[in-house]
């Protein structure tokens, strides 16, 4: 079977692209990333088309022209272009030699999508976040904590472009039951073929070293504080006052917008951005891994720390691999009180921490690998014919 993946940008796809490159089904993995990244994912240059010119773009637009259009106040983002233009692109150049394309993943894909049907290719959209409609709950926790000005709207041309992707695919990909759901309640998924491929982890680079443990340490990984969910976890955190414990923020996050929420203790320590390849060392440091989103797809960080042998808490879009009291536990976003249990509950048993994160591992194992990932996949477009609508 010939699958080629497009994507603009990278997201879990080049991890992917190994493990089918490794069952020959990787026509091509076409990406604006240079070839000397996806080197680190032990992918082909043979197999790699490399459309850096549009990665050149969206950084020049993101570091230059975004910025200076907000200085001089004018509503337009120049991510709808590069959107538009990769689309444009990759439809005209790269649409070929394949029995089903990979495509989405947070992107729109019309014209690819158009041009795949012309040469009779079938195409699988992947979802990457909840449903537009389901965004509402993000923006109404801005409103709620005075942010308002801070929430960022996907501008509705980019919205409606995304959607379009969707309802014109053959088939649909979801991350998790909870983000497949939003778009079922959305009406963009009526009568589509759709099945369950959750989020993936190399497990031979996410893997548990029983390093020793010298402090109680919750990690949580994430670059939108609000969407996280982390001003809740910090207050938690914080209430409990635990001797000899940590809570380690991994990330992109706007120390402003931290201290306007909460008051910042001395255990409360801020790592910044991390190399994806250094995560590892972090997660065998710590002692379980948060993060009560708000809203998700499914965050690739879990299945990452699960791999590490960590216990989980976090929200309902987790649920498929986190089963509560057994990889963690699953709470709503936003419950403090819950949280606060939850923390203090694997602070007063050690040995739950040990036990959950046993099953955790062999649960990342057993169904989170990306040869698994690439396994279920391939088993669908082999079976794509048997009845499985929704």
């Amino acid at each position: 079977m010939r699958i080629r993946i497009i994507i603009k940008g990278r997201s879990w796809l080049f991890q992917l692209a190994n493990s089918l490159n490794k069952s020959n089904n990787l026509e091509k993995l076409v990406t604006t990333y240079p070839k000397f990244f996806t080197k680190n994912f032990h992918i082909p240059n043979n197999k790699v088309n490399s459309v850096i010119f549009l990665f050149g773009i969206e950084k020049f637009l993101s570091k230059f022209i975004n910025p200076l259009l907000k200085k001089l106040k004018i509503k337009f983002d120049p991510m709808v272009f590069i959107d538009w233009l990769s689309d444009l692109i990759f439809s005209l150049f790269y649409v070929k030699n394949a029995d089903y394309l990979l495509v989405g993943f947070g992107a729109s894909t019309c014209k690819i999508i158009k041009k795949a049907k012309k040469k009779g290719i079938k195409t699988i959209y992947f979802l990457n976040s909840s449903s537009s409609g389901y965004q509402i709950n993000v923006k109404n926790e801005y409103d709620r904590l005075g942010l308002s000005n801070k929430y960022y709207k996907e501008p509705k041309v980019l919205t409606d472009r995304i959607e379009k992707s969707i309802k014109t695919a053959d088939y649909i990909g979801a991350l998790s039951t909870s983000q497949k759901q939003t778009y079922i309640d959305d009406g963009l998924l009526k009568n589509k073929k759709i099945f369950l491929n959750l989020m993936g982890v190399d497990t031979s680079i996410f893997y548990p070293t029983n390093k020793k443990k010298e402090k109680f340490i919750i990690i949580t990984v994430g670059n939108n504080f609000v969407r996280k969910g982390l001003k809740y976890l910090l207050e938690s955190f914080n209430d409990l006052n635990l001797s000899n414990s940590e809570l380690w923020i991994v990330g992109d996050t706007d120390i402003n917008i931290v201290n306007q929420l909460v008051k910042v203790e001395k255990n409360n320590i801020f790592k910044g951005i991390v190399n994806e390849f250094n995560l590892p060392n972090l997660y065998n440091q710590s002692s379980v891994f948060c993060l009560p989103s708000f809203e998700e797809g499914l965050p690739i960080v879990i299945p990452q720390a699960m791999a590490c042998g960590l216990p989980v808490i976090s929200s309902h879009f987790a649920s498929d691999i986190v089963k509560n009291g057994e990889e963690g536990f699953i709470l709503n976003a936003g419950d403090k009180i819950e949280l606060s249990k939850k923390i203090k509950y694997f602070y007063d048993n050690p040995e739950k921490i040990i036990e959950m994160g046993t099953k955790a591992r062999k649960t990342s194992e057993n169904l989170l690998s990306y040869d698994n990932l690439a396994e279920r996949i391939l088993n669908f477009c082999k079976n794509e014919d048997n009845p499985n609508k929704i």
